[in-house]
C-alpha cells in the first residue's frame, strides 16, 4: 500500500469518507473559500431503473444546496464529456423528487480529476460553460463541468493541491491540512493501513457478488 495516492481509487475511497477533506479538496477546485459540504458520500450509488446506473466516486452535498460528484481517473479512455452529462442527468433526477418544480431542480457540478490532461491545453483547470452561440452570453441552466488535470504544474493552487495527489510522499501542512492530515494517516499509521485494508476486503466482497450475479444471469 506504500505507493497508493489520493488519485487512486483505493485511497480515494478512504479519504472522501472525510468531511474536512472533501471541504478542503472542492474549495480549491470550485475556488469558493466559503463553500461549506454538509454531507459526503463516497461510493454514491445512483440508479437508472431503465438503463446504466453508476457508482460516484465521492457524491458530496454543499450548504447552498449545490450537488458536487467528484471522480478521479488515472486512465484516459472513454469520453469524458458525456460521461460527465449521463453522471449529472443520473444524480439530478435521483435527488428531484416528483412534483418538483423545474426552478427548484438541484444544482449540479461534476469535477474529473483525471491524471493526464484531459482536454490537451496544459491547464490545471478546465471550465466547461454553456454559451449562446449567436451572441457569446452564457445561459447556465445549473450544470457545472469541470476537469482537472492533476499533472499540470502552472504554480497555482489547484496544481500545488494535486501534487499531493499524484506525488505519493508529497505532503503540505499550511495550505492543505486536511488532505495532509487524511493522507498521512492512511500512509503512515497503522489505523489508516487496517481502513485500507477493511475497503479492500469490501471491494473483494463486491466483485465476489457481481460474479455471483452474472452467474445467476
Amino acid at each position: 500500500m506504500g505507493g497508493l495516492r489520493p488519485i487512486d481509487d483505493l485511497m480515494f475511497r478512504v479519504m472522501a469518507r472525510d468531511k474536512a477533506f472533501c471541504g478542503e479538496l472542492l474549495r480549491v477546485l470550485l475556488q469558493d473559500p466559503g463553500l461549506e459540504v454538509v454531507e459526503c458520500k463516497p461510493q454514491s450509488a445512483v440508479t437508472n431503473p431503465h438503463g446504466r446506473s453508476v457508482v460516484l466516486d465521492a457524491l458530496c452535498e454543499l450548504s447552498d444546496g449545490r450537488l458536487v460528484d467528484v471522480e478521479v481517473q488515472r486512465a484516459d479512455k472513454g469520453d469524458l464529456q458525456r460521461r460527465v452529462r449521463y453522471y449529472a442527468s443520473l444524480v439530478t433526477a435521483d435527488r428531484t423528487r416528483p412534483g418538483t418544480p423545474f426552478k427548484d431542480v438541484p444544482d449540479v457540478c461534476v469535477a474529473f480529476v483525471c491524471e493526464f490532461d484531459p482536454l490537451g491545453e496544459g491547464c490545471s483547470l478546465y471550465h466547461v460553460d454553456r454559451v449562446v452561440r449567436e451572441t457569446g452570453e452564457s445561459a447556465d441552466n445549473g450544470l457545472e463541468e469541470l476537469y482537472v488535470n492533476a499533472l499540470a504544474r502552472d504554480g497555482d493552487k489547484v496544481s500545488a493541491l494535486m501534487r499531493l495527489f499524484v506525488e505519493a510522499e508529497a505532503y503540505d501542512e499550511a495550505r492543505f491540512p486536511e488532505t495532509s492530515r487524511v493522507k498521512r494517516r492512511l500512509r503512515e499509521t497503522e489505523e489508516g493501513r487496517k481502513d485500507m485494508g477493511s475497503v479492500i476486503e469490501e471491494i473483494r466482497e463486491e466483485i465476489r457478488a457481481e460474479c455471483i450475479a452474472e452467474g445467476i444471469a
